[in-house]
């Protein structure tokens, strides 16, 4: 399992650095200089119109239908490439629940909803070379979930947890509405696994006092399934890219040498 994971992942990162180029709609805009006659063009991509923000704070809704509220932190690597992970709190799976009650002592015998917490990682590749802009995207994602329970026998507390590991794809679309809000809406499949402490209430009757004493047994039980990922995450977008501040001072600095030899050849016809 490890092999195809560390395969998988390198082929992902080989598609992000051997991508082609952003292929957005280009403007080229052409300027002629009067007294020299020089015609000079400058080209703006639009994929590169909103691209200052590198980093953003992310919230995905979906999660709180099963007990779990995440908060997660997106960083854009370049345009073909952004890296996310995320912490969250989990209470109650409500729709395991519904698929299990009645069939498990995990959740007709709790007594009480543990809070845990529950983190995620994902690697997400832009094919169209447009991170952090609009466009969809391919991505790698894990996430694991416990989900813990209160059992209370002769006064005694018990703990057991249900944990769910998923590591799996997704596909997904990113949209800006605005300059510092992003939507990012995505669905996918994933290998799931499951590690429990399967609770069973037993009762035997004790031959010294006669009353019945009841015994809570906890086995540890895990198995592979598929699991379904959905999510609809609202970002908010700050921070600017080092890499266009960069090409940014640089494109200053050219037009300010081209300024000075300008002047220059303007001083010499005058003389």
């Amino acid at each position: 399992m490890k092999t195809r994971l560390f395969s998988f992942f390198s082929f992902l990162t080989l598609m992000a650095f051997l991508a082609p180029e952003a292929s957005g709609q280009a403007v080229v805009v052409k300027k002629r200089n009067v007294e020299t006659g020089e015609i000079y063009s400058s080209s703006s991509s639009k994929s590169n119109t909103n691209s200052s923000f590198n980093q953003a704070i992310k919230y995905n809704f979906l999660p709180f239908f099963i007990g779990e509220m995440p908060l997660g932190y997106e960083v854009k690597i370049n345009d073909y490439l952004s890296a996310e992970a995320g912490l969250g709190i989990t209470t109650n799976n409500s729709l395991d629940e519904l698929l299990y009650s009645g069939y498990t002592d995990f959740y007709d015998l709790a007594d009480r909803n543990l809070i845990n917490l529950s983190h995620y990682a994902s690697l997400k590749v832009f094919p169209e070379g447009n991170a952090f802009n609009d466009g969809y995207y391919l991505g790698f994602d894990y996430h694991y979930r416990p989900y813990s329970k209160g059992f209370t026998v002769d006064g005694a507390t018990r703990r057991a947890t249900k944990r769910f590991t998923d590591i799996g794809l997704v596909f997904g679309f990113q949209g800006r509405p605005s300059e510092h809000v992003m939507l990012d809406v995505y669905a996918g499949i994933a290998q799931r696994h499951i590690n429990w402490d399967k609770p069973t209430l037993t009762q035997i009757i004790d031959p010294v006092s006669g009353n019945v004493v009841a015994n809570l047994d906890i086995t540890n039980d895990r198995y592979p399934t598929l699991g379904g990922l959905l999510g609809f995450k609202l970002s908010y977008l700050f921070g600017q890219s080092i890499i266009q501040g960069v090409s940014n001072d640089s494109s200053t600095a050219s037009k300010a040498k081209t300024k000075k030899k300008r002047s220059k050849r303007r001083r010499r016809r005058r003389r």
